[in-house]
């Protein structure tokens, strides 16, 4: 803030530092950070129904009951948010140099945590209504399940860092002409 200028004192600091922003050049719309959050979290439902059917233990190939398969059903479920993280930054990318970029990114990121956990959740959905319970589980685990919670972090952590990674390239091949 300028202080107004009292007997003769110039205001510090100079109105030409102070340039104003109008807050539509640095904020984004509401309408913008609601859509992408509810659209990378709504995209959950697909991501969970693609684990169960691709995973083993799920839909198509082995029971569950084997302890083998719990490794590359987690897996599945990381490699499929990794795909997922990767296609959000890729569709954030063009809007990067738009009003309230960041905002974007961090609402995404945020979809993309819920997404996770609605994936993970569908999917064992999925495999309690459609899968085949063995007659007689060791345990509940043997189930259609995740085993390991880290692997809900990959989707966001992708969309994050390949967001920050593709505006880092693109800030690093622009001239700083074309950056202003």
């Amino acid at each position: 803030m300028t202080q107004p200028a009292s007997s003769g004192q110039p205001a510090y600091p100079p109105a030409a530092y102070t340039p104003a922003v109008p807050a539509d050049l640095t904020s984004a719309p509401p309408a913008s950070l609601i859509r992408w959050f509810s659209l990378t979290a709504a995209a959950g439902i697909p991501v969970g129904l693609l684990w169960w059917f691709l995973a083993p233990g799920g839909a198509f190939y082995a029971s569950g009951e084997n302890a083998d398969t719990w490794l590359p059903r987690d897996l599945t479920l990381g490699l499929i948010g990794l795909v997922a993280g990767l296609v959000v930054a890729g569709l954030l990318f063009p809007k990067r140099r738009a009003p309230g970029a960041s905002s974007k990114v961090n609402a995404a990121v945020v979809g993309s945590i819920v997404g996770s956990l609605v994936a993970w959740q569908v999917g064992v959905l999925a495999g309690s209504w459609w899968g085949h319970a063995p007659a007689n589980p060791v345990s509940d685990s043997v189930l259609f399940s995740l085993r390991s919670y880290s692997v809900l972090a990959i989707w966001p952590g992708a969309a994050a860092l390949a967001s920050f990674f593709l505006n880092l390239g693109s800030l690093l091949r622009s001239s700083p002409a074309r950056a202003a």
